[in-house]
């Protein structure tokens, strides 16, 4: 009889640490859907500019003990769409390491990417840069050209996006006139307004995430952002 009962008393015990684990679980389950929530609505809050639909996902196995340290691990957030300055982003993904949450400090690393449609990168330049009259910006085999019409003969002035810390400015590369590159003074236009204006304000990002990296295809213009050390 004593064997039976200190076998029954056995899978009590296996039984209360199996519903204990599990509690233990679920509540780091609220908890790291409560971060993740909280951290959802602090990126807008803070960055009021940014028109987006976010999802947060909080990295490491479990949430609680990060609440705890006051340090989450890693943070995920991704948005399908996102505005800044004017200038739609497709395909968001941004990864944040070493994040505080309690007080001054500064998160370990940040690195995002995103693809801006060319459709609205041209709008943007166009907002941003007078151009003159009868010209207008086009996608021409992946570059992206300022195009007129001079005498019946058509003339594409093709510009570079150069990536600056803050900033996406544009750069002359090359006139083409009939199909024969030309000189800026054989050109009837004034193109000077290209010259080195901004296309992209990106002030509005956090002080120390930076623009590392620019590739124009035929589909967008790809973008990298990274920064350390930053203040939050």
């Amino acid at each position: 009889m004593r064997q039976r009962g200190r076998g029954k008393s056995v899978v009590a015990v296996l039984v209360a640490l199996g519903l204990l684990i599990g509690g233990g679980y679920l509540a780091d389950g609220w908890v790291r859907s409560q971060v993740e929530s909280r951290v959802e609505s602090t990126v807008l809050e803070q960055l009021p500019d940014l028109d987006a639909d976010l999802d947060a996902e909080l990295g490491g196995r479990f949430a609680t003990p990060q609440l705890v340290s006051g340090t989450l691990e890693t943070i995920t957030i991704t948005a399908p769409q996102a505005t800044i300055d004017g200038l739609t982003l497709t395909d968001v993904h941004i990864v944040a390491t070493g994040v505080p949450i309690r007080g001054s400090g500064a998160v370990a690393s940040v690195h995002a990417t995103g693809t801006a449609p060319t459709a609205t990168v041209l709008a943007a330049i166009e907002r941003r840069v007078n151009l003159p009259d009868g010209v207008e910006l086009q996608l021409l085999d992946g570059e992206i050209a300022a195009v007129a019409t001079v005498l019946g003969v058509p003339l594409e002035a093709y510009v570079r996006l150069v990536p600056q810390p803050r900033a996406i400015t544009i750069e002359i590369d090359r006139l083409v006139l009939g199909g024969a590159t030309v000189d800026a003074a054989d050109v009837p236009f004034d193109l000077g307004g290209l010259l080195g204006s901004t296309a992209v304000d990106l002030e509005m990002l956090p002080e120390g995430v930076e623009l590392t990296e620019l590739v124009v295809t035929p589909e967008g213009i790809d973008l990298v952002l990274a920064g350390t050390d930053i203040a939050v």
